[in-house]
């Protein structure tokens, strides 16, 4: 049953409408209910269900009133989220395109700043307009990619904190440097970016090489005034072309030491050079060597005496040097017999000045043995005397071979006369051996200390 009055649906014995007070009677109760025919009941039908209907969204907006509002509330916030967004420019994304390479050798590596700027034309060309002031021609003629590359090259840069020097491990920043009032101004757009960290990796090891490896040093000269010269054997192009510096080149003795160094790599600038070009380090830029080999100055006569083969070369040449003299220009009355060799006496410098005295002089002492015939006078006599045959400049090498010029010697200067009977001849030498030691070293102790091995009682004092 429902209320006359309002519409309210009521129990079947309710007396009065609790919505609006109504007294119900059995008249009303008839007038409420539809009866069999439709047309009849339609006209009061009406009425009652809208009230019916506006009833419940009464009740409903009482009971969620608190609901409704946050809902409201929501919408409205969304709304102007909405304008807010749609009045905000568009965002370019810088970071999206930047990358970084790595090239090179570790400890020397470079960096390449890479931004791609044909994606970023793909991505955002039709999307930017240019909205400056001024040089309106120009812009309506620039296409989509233009305007771009235009923004790029006007408010876009981009930098690294380094780019040369690197090792792997080693971290490199990209910063930017942009003009974010100019691209919103003049392109509509906002410039979303930060600075970006790259870690150094991928850059090559260096080849390690020894630059001295085939460098062969060759010592000459003698001891202590030896010499070096360098050569180097590498075929490698870069090691071949390498200048080398030798220090000292002379004044050698053996023990000495000898510095090859590389004036043009011995900095860090050329080993950089080097290792950025070539991908090489040098293991070293001088390195020393010590001098060997060389021959020395003979200082004692047991050196020459160990070398025999020598020994007898110096001595087959001053028998023979005589033996031609005395067939040149000996009488024919006189005759050579024989030559013994009685030994010798060294002499060495005291000073190595470099004027044109010897370092050293050998004599080669002989007591020779000659005879006269001169049979018209009744006269066949032998005497004896002394011959010396001297070598200069003898050197020792390391091996005990005894270098010497065979070619170049001189004889006894010195001349005594000789009578036999009435006749008179003269001899290159000595008459005795004191004269022979006398004249060969006595006046050269100012200049050379020397040593003897004849037989003490057959020499002088000096």
């Amino acid at each position: 049953m429902f209320c006359p009055n309002c519409g309210k649906p009521l129990a079947d014995d309710a007396a009065f409408c609790e919505q609006c007070g109504t007294q119900i009677g059995p008249e009303q109760e008839s007038n409420v209910f539809p009866s069999s025919n439709p047309s009849q009941n339609s006209a009061p039908a009406g009425p009652g269900k809208n009230l019916e209907t506006t009833e419940h969204l009464s009740q409903f907006v009482k009971k969620n009133r608190k609901i409704i509002g946050v809902v409201a509330a929501l919408i409205v916030f969304i709304a102007v989220v909405a304008i807010y967004i749609a009045a905000q420019p568009p965002t370019v994304k810088l970071d999206d395109y930047v990358s970084v390479e790595f090239s090179g050798y570790n400890t020397v590596g470079t960096a390449t700043y890479q931004f791609d700027e044909e994606a970023f034309y793909q991505d955002y060309a039709g999307k930017i307009d240019f909205k400056g002031e001024g040089l309106t021609a120009l812009i309506e003629g620039l296409e989509d990619e233009d305007i771009c590359k235009k923004l790029l090259d006007e408010c876009v840069s981009g930098r690294l904190s380094r780019n040369t020097g690197l090792s792997n491990g080693d971290t490199v920043n990209v910063r930017w440097e942009c003009d974010d009032d100019t691209a919103e101004a003049d392109f509509g757009v906002r410039l979303s970016y930060e600075d970006l960290a790259f870690t150094v990796e991928g850059l090559q090891e260096a080849q390690e090489i020894d630059p001295f490896a085939e460098i062969e040093l060759t010592y000459s000269g003698t001891a202590p005034n030896g010499e070096v010269s360098l050569a180097n054997h590498a075929e490698d192009s870069l090691l071949s072309n390498l200048r080398y510096e030798v220090e000292p080149t002379n004044g050698l003795d053996n023990g000495d030491t000898v510095t090859v160094s590389l004036p043009n790599v011995d900095t860090g600038e050329s080993r950089r050079y080097y290792l950025t070009n070539f991908g090489v380090v040098f293991t070293e830029t001088q390195t020393t060597y010590t001098v060997e080999g060389l021959g020395a100055y003979v200082t004692s006569l047991s050196e020459v005496a160990a070398d025999t083969e020598t020994l007898d070369e110096m001595k087959a040449r001053g028998e023979d040097s005589l033996r031609a003299t005395a067939a040149k220009e000996w009488s024919e009355e006189i005759s050579l017999d024989s030559m013994t060799y009685l030994g010798s006496y060294l002499l060495m410098a005291k000073d190595t000045d470099g004027r044109m005295n010897p370092n050293n002089m050998l004599y080669l002492v002989y007591q020779v043995q000659s005879s006269a015939n001169l049979p018209e006078d009744g006269i066949h006599q032998s005497f004896s005397y002394y011959y010396t045959v001297q070598f200069n400049n003898l050197t020792v090498s390391p091996d005990g071979k005894i270098s010497v010029n065979l070619g170049e010697y001189s004889t006894s200067r010195d001349r005594f006369r000789k009578e036999f009977g009435n006749r008179s001849y003269y001899y290159n030498g000595y008459e005795n051996l004191d004269t022979a030691f006398r004249q060969s070293v006595s006046v050269n102790v100012d200049r050379y200390t020397y040593e003897s091995n004849i037989e003490t009682g057959q020499t002088a004092a000096a």
